[in-house]
């Protein structure tokens, strides 16, 4: 069996904002002194790579972190089931850049994505 990290990371920036809110309800429902599952540590793990990525882009580039809350839907819900590649193109004509810069800075944020869970330990690919 091939694990496709790529699609590992690219599923997980989809499922930010479902991985915050059950995060925030496990919190707020769960008792203090109950062990956290293991479900938990795994969708927390995500949900900080995904806002380490965000702060690393924020700061050397946002308009690539403006992209990437934009692409993946970070901040608001998705409106509607449009396909990847005229939200891309949407996108770029949004930003002023063009659609393989996109697709070069959804790659690049891909990677940095998947660094950020293997240093938290919530992607072990060895």
């Amino acid at each position: 069996m091939q694990l496709n990290l790529r699609h590992v990371a690219e599923q997980n920036a989809k499922r930010y904002r479902e991985n915050l809110s059950y995060l925030r309800g496990y919190e707020a429902a769960a008792p203090a002194e109950r062990p956290l599952p293991p479900k938990y540590a795994e969708k927390a793990g995500w949900v900080w790579a995904v806002e380490r990525v965000r702060a690393d882009l924020k700061g050397k580039d946002p308009e690539k972190e403006r992209f990437f809350a934009r692409l993946y839907h970070l901040d608001a819900p998705r409106s509607g089931h449009p396909a990847r590649g005229s939200e891309i193109v949407k996108l770029s004509m949004e930003l002023n850049v063009s659609p393989s810069t996109l697709y070069k800075w959804r790659e690049m944020i891909l990677a940095d994505l998947l660094m950020a869970a293997v240093q938290i330990g919530v992607l072990k690919p060895f």
